[in-house]
C-alpha cells in the first residue's frame, strides 16, 4: 500500500480540518519523494534518514515526524505492517520567540492600507486593497482568529458588534467582540460578496498571501498576517494578565502555549529586573 493510500484509508475514518489534511499530504509528498513511498519502505533507518535529509526548519521536521509516526502507529495497529513505529530519532524543535506588531505600526498598517489603491487581482478589476485590507486587520486584531477561519468566513458569522463561528482547528465555539470600525469595514466588504464569504470570494487563500506578501514588503513592514493574532494576544495579555489563552481559545490546561507562541514580551514588557546601567 503506498503513503497516499495509506493516508486515504486513515482519513477515511476520522474528520481532520482541511489545513491538518493538507499537512499530512505535503509530509507523505516529501517522504514518497524521498523513498518512502509505501508502508514496507517504511522502517526506522529509511524515516530517519529522510528526516536527517530533510533540509526545512526543525520545527517543520518535528511536524513531519509526528504526522508519519502518527500514520505509521495506524498502519501498525490495522495491521498493515508488521514494523512497530519504534526508534524514530527525536527532533529538538526551538520556536523562535513571539514577535508581534506594536500599536504604532498596527495603526501605521491600517492607514497605508486605507490608502492602498492597488487592485488586489486582475479577476476582480473593481476591488482594491483598501476595500479588503482595513477589514481584514480590524477584525483579525480585535478577534483573534485563525487565518483559515478568516477565509472561510461568511456573512452570517457578524451579528450584534461580534463573531461567532466554530474554529476549524479545535471545532471550539469562538464569539469575539468586534470594534465599530471593523464590523462596518467587514459588513462592507461582505454587502459586495457574490457568495456570502467575507473574503474568499475576493481573496483566496493563495491569492490571499500574495497579496499580503506584497503589501508588505511595498511598506517595509516585516511580518505576516498571522502577526495579527499574536498583536491582539499581545494586547489582551497586556490588558487583562492571563486572559491571552481566553482570548486565542487555548485550553485552560495549558497556559504557557500562549506565552510560547504568541505573546510578544518585549512589548508587555514582562521581563525580568535589569542590572544598573554603566554609563
Amino acid at each position: 500500500m503506498s503513503l497516499f493510500d495509506l493516508l486515504d484509508a486513515y482519513l477515511s475514518e476520522r474528520e481532520a480540518s482541511p489545513r491538518y489534511q493538507e499537512s499530512l499530504r505535503r509530509t507523505v509528498r516529501r517522504a514518497a519523494a524521498y523513498g518512502v513511498p509505501d508502508i514496507a519502505a517504511m522502517t526506522p533507518v529509511r524515516v530517519n534518514q529522510f528526516l536527517r535529509a530533510s533540509t526545512v526548519s526543525a520545527v517543520t521536521r518535528s511536524n513531519m515526524r509526528r504526522e508519519l509516526l502518527t500514520l505509521w502507529k495506524w498502519a501498525y495497529e490495522s495491521d498493515l505492517t508488521e514494523i512497530p513505529p519504534l526508534r524514530v530519532m527525536a527532533i529538538k524543535a526551538t520556536p523562535k520567540p513571539p514577535r508581534a506588531w506594536s500599536l504604532d505600526t498596527l495603526r501605521k498598517l491600517l492607514d497605508l492600507a486605507e490608502k492602498d489603491q492597488k487592485r488586489i487581482s486582475n479577476r476582480l478589476p473593481g476591488v482594491r486593497r483598501c476595500d479588503v485590507l482595513p477589514a481584514w486587520i480590524s477584525l483579525a486584531y480585535d478577534s483573534g482568529i485563525r487565518l483559515g477561519d478568516i477565509l472561510a468566513l461568511r456573512k452570517d458569522a457578524i451579528a450584534n458588534g461580534c463573531v461567532a463561528l466554530t474554529a476549524q482547528k479545535t471545532s471550539k465555539l469562538t464569539v469575539r467582540r468586534l470594534s465599530a470600525y471593523a464590523t462596518e469595514k467587514v459588513m462592507a466588504l461582505a454587502e459586495r460578496s457574490p457568495d456570502q464569504t467575507i473574503f474568499s470570494w475576493a481573496l483566496p487563500r493563495k491569492r490571499a498571501m500574495a497579496v499580503w506578501r506584497s503589501f508588505l514588503k511595498e511598506n517595509a513592514i516585516s511580518g505576516s498576517p498571522r502577526w495579527l493574532r499574536r498583536s491582539g494576544a499581545t494586547y489582551v495579555e497586556m490588558e487583562q494578565p492571563g486572559q491571552a489563552t481566553k482570548f486565542l481559545g487555548h485550553s485552560a490546561c495549558n497556559p504557557g502555549l500562549a506565552a510560547r507562541h504568541y505573546i510578544d514580551a518585549s512589548l508587555t514588557l514582562q521581563l525580568p529586573p535589569s542590572p544598573p546601567p554603566l554609563r
